[in-house]
């Protein structure tokens, strides 16, 4: 499983602009852009002790028209990451964006 410092250093040799949690109205450049979104975490027990605690990311990446080629390179960056994941994708209503979503579990430090 993947640590959410290669994570981040994936995201930073993919050439795209990203941030953790989201762009305000202010600061959201022109897409294409990444916002990572932290969902629920857990952790599994052996003999009343944690041994593997993780945190479920979301790579959302936002285009104005639908991108085989970035969604490819995403895909294949967490593939060589060795981290596993699955790819939805939705268009934004009233935003005129697509969202592909990427969902990856992270391992907890």
């Amino acid at each position: 499983m993947i640590k959410l410092d290669e994570l981040c250093a994936m995201l930073d040799g993919l050439g795209i602009p990203w941030t953790n949690e989201g762009y305000t109205d202010e600061d959201r450049p022109e897409p294409p852009y990444i916002s990572l979104e932290a969902d629920l975490g857990g952790t599994s027990y052996a003999d009343n002790v944690a041994w593997a605690s993780w945190m479920n990311y979301e790579i959302l990446l936002y285009t104005t028209h639908r991108s085989y080629e970035i969604e490819s390179k995403i895909a294949s960056a967490l593939d060589a990451a060795g981290c596993a994941f699955s790819e939805t994708v939705t268009h934004v209503d009233g935003e005129h964006l697509v969202e592909a979503s990427f969902y990856v579990s992270v391992q907890e430090e």
